[in-house]
């Protein structure tokens, strides 16, 4: 397996060695020809290369992460099944814990790397990996290939009906979205925007396009339903003045979060060497109110923005670009 370098060399050197391990790892990881396509394997791949770089400046948030998690678990009246939706990466699931606690743990992903799945189900016998995407939609997408237009792309995701793996579909007393719902849309985005000229919003819309269905969906399952994500992402300057923001999620597409806090995703030198990137977090139970998605997508999105963001040379818009897959920072 290849690992990334650690090193006192010079940033360059440490980058293009990082840049040069994620190149052999992603060869040797077996993957679905679309997904590997798309990008879902180089983005988990560089995932895990930030998160070992930026580890304490992650933890908070993990920790804030398993701790919602828990509490979720102890609101259910049954302990049956548990099923964590984006569980791949689980350095934010609680297993141990779950395992102890439930009789089936299911961790669900698009994309399961092999040493995450032989980790996790090492824990203990309950704990059980399952490959699902929660859109439902990106494999039939590949195979369509990247002529849609944008509004038949982002009605593809708006409309979208993901099937849960037989015998989960009634049996899960707590389904956790864990730190997915913003990121459904953007890979797909990506992929689409090299096919074809397409609107400078039209990955922004996608994405809160995405991220609406998923809730939507989310409100159709048994049990309790946790939603961790980010509704919002903040370019901080070294001063904590704010430099930038966008918004995926209103204040009226959610409910007041049971907890909230910040993540700094990216600390400098990360991405820029002189701001910050940090997602804006909470953590929803989901069910007390009835979710009313809004009728004029693209029309929200504007009224959300409190800054200008129609043009790409946005720090935000290029952040969005490269937060996920962009493993030099």
């Amino acid at each position: 397996m290849v690992r990334e370098v650690a090193c006192d060399a010079p940033l360059f050197f440490c980058c293009i060695m990082s840049l040069i391990g994620l190149w052999l790892e992603s060869l040797l990881t077996p993957c679905p020809r679309y997904l590997r396509r798309m990008g879902f394997l180089r983005e988990q791949l560089a995932i895990e290369a930030r998160y070992r770089r930026n580890h304490a400046s992650w933890e908070p948030h993990l920790t804030r992460s398993r701790a919602a998690i828990l509490a979720a678990a102890d609101a259910c009246t049954q302990h049956r099944t548990v099923l964590i939706l984006g569980g791949g990466l689980i350095n934010d699931v609680p297993l141990a814990e779950l395992a102890a606690c439930f009789q089936r743990v299911i961790l669900a992903d698009i994309l399961h790397l092999p040493r995450n799945r032989r980790k996790a189900e090492a824990v203990a016998p309950n704990i059980t990996c399952v490959d699902f995407d929660c859109t439902g939609v990106v494999e039939a997408l590949y195979q369509e290939g990247k002529a849609h237009d944008d509004a038949a792309a982002i009605r593809l995701f708006r409309h979208a009906s993901p099937c849960l793996p037989r015998g989960l579909a009634s049996g899960c007393d707590l389904t956790v979205s864990l730190n997915l719902a913003s990121q459904l849309g953007y890979l797909p985005a990506k992929w689409l925007a090299k096919g074809r000229h397409r609107d400078d919003d039209f990955s922004l819309r996608l994405r809160r396009a995405a991220a609406l269905r998923h809730l939507e969906w989310l409100q159709d399952v048994p049990g309790v339903r946790l939603l961790i994500g980010d509704r919002a992402l903040v370019v901080r300057a070294l001063d904590e003045s704010e430099a930038e923001r966008e918004v995926l999620l209103g204040e009226g597409d959610l409910e007041p979060p049971r907890d909230s806090w910040v993540w700094r995703f990216a600390p400098v030198p990360e991405w820029d060497r002189h701001h910050h990137l940090e997602l804006e977090v909470g953590a929803y139970i989901l069910g007390s109110r009835s979710f009313q998605p809004p009728d004029d997508l693209k029309g929200t999105l504007k009224n959300q923005l409190p800054v200008d963001f129609s043009s790409r040379k946005t720090k935000t818009s290029f952040a969005f670009s490269h937060i996920f897959s962009n493993v030099s920072g």
